[in-house]
């Protein structure tokens, strides 16, 4: 069974540290990483606002910052996470609306920005902290609708998650910089997200690419595990059916002109509730970024921007050193138990959750064509290929092309095992890897930890080679993760999972 890091806490050493915002308590954990849990990095935010920095004058409660006591208000229809306790994706703690010398890692977790939290016990990294002598920051954001509803009327400009990603990097910037006993390295800040958070990622370099001229980006690296954007987000206009079925849901008549205050009035459990049922409709279930002009320009749109160049020229320019990304040979498990795949019919409707009608008839197409008949098994396996292949194998490969094509020093890599008595349905599948990313210690055999330190290591390794070389070693070469260890070799999905260029909208 393993243990949530509050646990170990409860009768750990303490630990004092000063910040321009007062003293910060925390704790040692078992393997004598420090720790500090729910350090607000922002105002408790107010529902579909901006997230809005910690004044000057705003001191810390006098508190230990050493339990799980929330995590980001969501909905529980998780079908990635069915066979996992609650508390382990989430920590201990009631829900809420508020987003709670040494290297700097700052992870961004999972769970299609609809679930997660900074809490999940397989990332956890007190362990990776100290194997590799690196500060760990994990942070929280909002999530469903509460981080992602938008719409034109009435105005709601959406993609508050990303914004409090972005104000948390801020606060990680400046204050690993300002205290000392935190020991981080304000020049060596990199970013880390495993799947909706690796699309997390791809949207703040997004961001950090179009800064204002003379503004750096607040941090020097990325990593996209296992997803990263495939087109470009849909407008305001376009989510405003969601809002619509969303208000119906609840009873509000969205063509009111209170409407929005009457949403702002329904209690949160209320709003989780009818996204878990369906009520809106399945194609509105899951809340996604938006294309606004605010957070992104919509000319060019970031697709286009990104195969351009410019995406890649504005990274360098804003300070970014390198790109890591990667994925795993059977994502398509997890994917195919993301949703309730009963049949054939179920396919659209789940997969216009993500994607416009017309992309996912586009996308359908690429497949073979199930009988009417077919059994739930043969639909959920079609439906996690289709889903993982839009949002993890060819996003990712779009972008290393991109990036290659451009100079920009990116590494590609992807995982072929996983550590067996951890695999789903014995898949090596979305998510299995983080067990050795995070390098968690008490999951792993001897033996498995010998591989996780030595993939760590060697990824170290390449990673600082291509920063140094200043380019990409090869557009199609690959770095992989097998049982006999570590090396390179050519990507032979290439040409397979680039054919569905053709269904992305022009």
């Amino acid at each position: 069974m393993a243990t949530h890091l509050h646990d170990e806490l409860l009768k750990s050493a303490r630990i004092d540290v000063e910040t321009q915002y007062g003293k910060l308590t925390g704790g040692r954990a078992t393997n004598g990483a420090a720790v500090f849990l729910e350090v607000p990095y922002a105002l408790p935010p107010a529902r579909f606002q901006d997230p809005k920095p910690l004044p000057a004058d705003f001191r810390y409660a006098t508190k230990e910052y050493t339990r799980e006591l929330s995590y980001a208000v969501q909905p529980k229809n998780d079908g990635q996470a069915r066979d996992n306790p609650f508390e382990d994706k989430v920590g201990f703690g009631e829900p809420t609306e508020n987003s709670g010398g040494f290297p700097v890692r700052v992870y961004i977790h999972g769970g299609f920005l609809q679930f997660g939290s900074p809490h999940g016990i397989k990332s956890q990294a007190q362990y990776i902290s100290a194997e590799r002598s690196e500060v760990w920051v994990n942070i929280g954001f909002r999530l469903s609708a509460f981080g992602f509803l938008a719409s034109d009327k009435p105005a709601i400009i959406g993609n508050f998650g990303f914004k409090d990603q972005w104000l948390a990097l801020e606060w990680i910037k400046e204050n690993i910089e300002n205290i000392v006993s935190f020991g981080g390295d304000p020049d060596n800040i990199q970013i880390t997200g495993l799947s909706a958070g690796a699309h997390s990622v791809h949207q703040l370099l997004h961001f950090a690419s179009h800064l204002p001229e003379g503004v750096q980006a607040p941090f020097n690296s990325a990593v996209l595990q296992s997803n990263a954007i495939v087109c470009d987000p849909r407008t305001p206009a376009e989510l405003r059916p969601q809002f619509e079925a969303l208000c119906r849901a609840l009873k509000i008549d969205p063509s009111s002109p209170n409407a929005l205050n009457e949403l702002l009035e329904v209690p949160a459990s209320e709003i989780t509730r009818v996204i878990e049922t369906d009520a809106a409709g399945t194609e509105y279930g899951t809340f996604r970024g938006c294309l606004d002009g605010e957070w992104l320009p919509t000319s060019p749109n970031p697709m286009e921007w990104q195969r351009t160049g410019g995406f890649a020229n504005n990274l360098r320019a804003k300070g970014i050193k390198s790109i890591l990304v990667g994925d795993l040979t059977e994502e398509w498990f997890l994917y195919s138990i993301a949703h309730p795949i009963k049949s054939p019919k179920d396919l659209a409707p789940n997969l216009e959750r993500y994607y416009p009608r017309t992309m996912v008839s586009a996308l359908a197409s690429q497949y073979r064509t199930l009988p009417e008949n077919a059994s739930s098994k043969e639909s959920e396996r079609l439906f996690g290929e289709i889903l993982s292949d839009s949002q993890v194998h060819l996003p990712i490969r779009l972008l290393v092309r991109d990036l290659h094509n451009a100079g920009f020093p990116v590494l590609r890599y992807e995982i072929r095992w996983t550590p067996e008595q951890l695999r789903a349905d014995g898949y090596v599948t979305h998510g299995g890897d983080r067990v050795l990313w995070a390098f968690r210690v008490p999951s792993l055999t001897d033996g498995q930890i010998r591989i996780a330190r030595n993939w760590l290591t060697r990824v170290a390794e390449e990673l600082a080679a291509v920063e140094s070389a200043g380019k990409h070693s090869g557009g199609r070469k690959t770095f992989w993760l097998r049982t006999r260890g570590v090396e390179w070799t050519e990507d032979l999905q290439w040409d397979e999972k680039m054919r569905l260029l053709s269904a992305l909208p022009k």
